[in-house]
C-alpha cells in the first residue's frame, strides 16, 4: 500500500492516502495554507520515497528549505514555472514530465495559482486531467495538485470530474476557523465523500481541531423538540404546542436557555445596538450547551448590517432571519435547522474577532503603495468570517482620470481606491459578491458600466502587482484635491476655508404700505 498521505493529523487514513497512479487535487483559498500542506505531506513521505516538486507562484527551494533535516523524500526534484509560462507549461505538463520523472512510483506535487486556468494558453481542464491520469496510471506515478487563490468556478468544474480525479478537497478560512472540504477521496482503503472538518494549524501543520477529536455525537434528548422563545418573535402569535416556551424578555429566556442541550433558543433582536452584547450572550450560552442547541436570531426591526449577521453566527448563532420574513416562512427556517450541529470554533477571543470584522479607520482614495499596505493588513488578519471584495477598474478613456474620480464616492470606511498605470483599483469591506452590483451604484455617480468598460474581480491581495504599486509614482495635486473630497470630514473642508460665511447687511429699498 502507498505510504504517501496528506498528513494531517488526527485525520482517518482513508480520508488522507494516496493511491499509486492517482490524480489528487486540493483547493486552498490562501497561498500560506497552500505551501503549509505541501509542507506537510512532503515531510511525511519516508525516506526511501523519490519525490517531484513543481512550483508556480512559490519557490521550490524556499519549500524545500523548510523541510526538518531528518523527515521527507530521499530525493527530491525542484522545478520552478514562471507565472508568465503557467498556461504554456500546462499544456506541455505530460511532456515535460515524461522528461523529468524517470523512476515508476515517483509521487509529484504541482503547486500552482488557480488562476493558472484562467490564461487563454491553459488547456482545457477535463482533457488535461484525462490525459495525466492516463500518464500516471502508466508510470505508476502519483500527482498531488494544490492550487491556491478563491476560483468558485474552477472547484464547479472540478466537482464534474469525479470519474477522472482520484480525490477532491478544499482547504479554505471561515467564521474563525480552518475549514477543510472533503469532496470526494478514492484510495487503497475505499472512498470518502461529502465531509467537512475543522481543522488547526500548528508548528507541525494541519491536524483535527480539538472539537472534531471529541466528535461530540448528538443523541436524543429530552429538550430537542422543545421551543425557548422571546414572544416578540411570533407577532403576537399564541404558542403553537405545549412545546413552545414564551418569555417577554431576552434575559428570561437565555436563563432558562442555560440548561437546554438541543433545544431550539429564538431570539429576537430590533436594534443595531444590541449586537455585541447579544453575541457575548450567545458565545457564553454556547461555551455553556454545546453544539446541540439550535440558535435562532430573528430580525423584528431592520437593523443586521452583512457585518453584524457574521459576528452572530460567529459567536454561536445557527442562523439570522432577515426583516420581511413572513411567520410561515419563518416557521419553515425554524424546521430546516432542527438537526443540525454548530460546527463554529467556540474558542473564540472576542477582541481578535472583533478586531477582525471592525472596519480600518482609512477611506477613499489613496496612494498605491499605503493601498496595498491596507489591503494586506486586512487580508492578513481575516479568517474568514466576511468576505471582501477586490476589484481593478479599467476607465473607457474618453475623459482624464481625475474626471473619473470626481464621479466616485467612498462614503463608507474600509472601502478605499488607487490608480496605477491607468487602472482603477478599489477594496469594498464587508462586502458580499451579491452586494457587488448595488456597492457599485451607491458608489458611483453615473453608472458605473458606462465609466468603466473593464471589470475583474480579484481574488485577494496576492493577486496585486506588488512591485508596480511599491514603485508607482505619487499623485499629483489634483488627485489630492479629488482624495479630500471624496475622504474628507467636514472639518477637513472647514480648515480648508471652502464656502466660508460672510456677514452683509441688504439694503431696504421699498416699503410696503
Amino acid at each position: 500500500m502507498s505510504q504517501v498521505s496528506l498528513a494531517i493529523g488526527h485525520l482517518r487514513d482513508e480520508q488522507m492516502y494516496l493511491r499509486q497512479g492517482g490524480l489528487y487535487w486540493i483547493a486552498a483559498d490562501l497561498a500560506g495554507d497552500a505551501a503549509a500542506l505541501a509542507r506537510q505531506c512532503l515531510a511525511s513521505m519516508p525516506a526511501h520515497a523519490e519525490a517531484t516538486l513543481v512550483c508556480c507562484g512559490h519557490s521550490s527551494q524556499t519549500l524545500a528549505e523548510a523541510l526538518p533535516a531528518d523527515q521527507g523524500p530521499g530525493e527530491l526534484t525542484l522545478f520552478d514555472i514562471a507565472e508568465p509560462a503557467m498556461g504554456l507549461a500546462l499544456k506541455s505538463m505530460v511532456g515535460e514530465l515524461t522528461r523529468a520523472v524517470a523512476t515508476p512510483g515517483n509521487v509529484i506535487v504541482l503547486m500552482l495559482p488557480a488562476s493558472a486556468w484562467q490564461s487563454e494558453a491553459a488547456p482545457a481542464l477535463r482533457h488535461w486531467c484525462q490525459t495525466l491520469s492516463g500518464w500516471l496510471s502508466r508510470r505508476r506515478c502519483t500527482l498531488l495538485v494544490i492550487c491556491h487563490g478563491q476560483a468558485p468556478q474552477l472547484h464547479e468544474r472540478l466537482l464534474r470530474l469525479n470519474e477522472t480525479l482520484s480525490g477532491l478537497g478544499q482547504l479554505y478560512r471561515r467564521d474563525g476557523g480552518i475549514r477543510y472540504q472533503l469532496h470526494y477521496w478514492h484510495s487503497e482503503l475505499g472512498v470518502c465523500s461529502g465531509q467537512e472538518l475543522e481543522l488547526e494549524l500548528g508548528e507541525q501543520g494541519f491536524m483535527l481541531s480539538a472539537t472534531e477529536q471529541a466528535n461530540p455525537q448528538l443523541t436524543h434528548t429530552d429538550d430537542q423538540r422543545i421551543y425557548l422563545t422571546q414572544r416578540s418573535v411570533l407577532e403576537g402569535s399564541p404558542a403553537l404546542s405545549d412545546q413552545w416556551r414564551l418569555f417577554e424578555s431576552r434575559d428570561d429566556l437565555l436563563l432558562q436557555a442555560r440548561h437546554a442541550r438541543a433545544a431550539s433558543v429564538i431570539v429576537a433582536i430590533d436594534s443595531n445596538q444590541q449586537v455585541e452584547g447579544l453575541a457575548r450572550q450567545l458565545h457564553a450560552l454556547r461555551e455553556r450547551c454545546g453544539s446541540g442547541l439550535k440558535i435562532i436570531v430573528r430580525e423584528v426591526e431592520p437593523c443586521l448590517r452583512y457585518r453584524d449577521e457574521r459576528l452572530l453566527v460567529s459567536c454561536g448563532a445557527n442562523i439570522t432571519v432577515p426583516y420581511g420574513t413572513t411567520l410561515a416562512y419563518f416557521f419553515s427556517i425554524i424546521d430546516s435547522v432542527q438537526g443540525q450541529t454548530w460546527r463554529h470554533s467556540r474558542q473564540t477571543d472576542f477582541q481578535s474577532l472583533f478586531e477582525r470584522l471592525r472596519p480600518p479607520a482609512e477611506r477613499g482614495l489613496m496612494m498605491p503603495a499605503e493601498f496595498l499596505n491596507t489591503v494586506t493588513r486586512i487580508y492578513g488578519g481575516a479568517s474568514g468570517e466576511i468576505s471582501h471584495q477586490l476589484l481593478k477598474l479599467t476607465p473607457r478613456g474618453a475623459l482624464d482620470i481625475e474626471q473619473y474620480l470626481n464621479q466616485i464616492s467612498l462614503r463608507r470606511y474600509g472601502d478605499i481606491a488607487c490608480v496605477v498605470n491607468g487602472d482603477f483599483y478599489l477594496f469594498l469591506f464587508a462586502c458580499r459578491a451579491d452586494g457587488l452590483e448595488p456597492a457599485l451604484g451607491n458608489i458611483c455617480r453615473l453608472a458605473w458600466r458606462d465609466l468603466f468598460s473593464a471589470f475583474q474581480i480579484l481574488p485577494g491581495v496576492d493577486a496585486l502587482p506588488r512591485d508596480i504599486f511599491l514603485s508607482a509614482a505619487e499623485l499629483p495635486p489634483t488627485f489630492h484635491l479629488a482624495e479630500e473630497r471624496t475622504a474628507g470630514s467636514s472639518a477637513q473642508v472647514a480648515e480648508r476655508g471652502a464656502y466660508a460665511p460672510e456677514r452683509f447687511t441688504l439694503p431696504i429699498s421699498d416699503v410696503c404700505p
